[in-house]
């Protein structure tokens, strides 16, 4: 008798940054692997990209100094592990933004850099580079998809 093979009926879920980053079919594991290493220093220019802006800004909000990110640069080297789970945090507040945007990069840009009170005066993209922070940028996008005053 053959046996059964197990054969999903769904493909997983995109892993919420990741695709910003560039990082095409990739799960969490090996997403965190990826910024265990060091993502390369072509992630900061493809998030300035996607939210429109110069890269120093994703720099600063990133807390990267410039001097660091263009000697690794120029020498061909990724980010450090910490200033990659910095950029990776900051990815997936912009792509849970697009998501509640429904895919309008300039409404996700305007939310993401202007401050709200619900994050004490500071804007969603400063408040990300914290893992807790991060999650709380995501989870107040779901609050108010769901309509829950925020």
């Amino acid at each position: 008798m053959a046996a059964l093979r197990f054969v999903p009926t769904r493909s997983p879920q995109p892993v919420l940054g990741a695709g910003v980053l560039g990082l095409r079919g990739v799960d969490e594991f090996e997403v965190a692997e990826r910024v265990s290493a060091g993502l390369p220093t072509d992630a900061v220019r493809s998030l300035a990209k996607r939210l429109g802006v110069p890269d120093r800004y994703v720099l600063e909000v990133a807390d990267i100094p410039e001097s660091t990110f263009h000697s690794r640069r120029a020498e061909g080297k990724p980010l450090s592990p910490e200033a990659s789970g910095r950029v990776y945090r900051v990815a997936k507040a912009v792509e849970a933004a697009e998501a509640y945007f429904e895919g309008d990069r300039e409404a996700a840009r305007r939310w993401l850099t202007h401050s709200k009170v619900a994050l004490g005066g500071r804007t969603p993209l400063e408040f990300a580079r914290t893992p807790e922070g991060s999650d709380y940028v995501v989870k107040l996008l779901d609050r108010m998809a769901h309509g829950v005053v925020s």
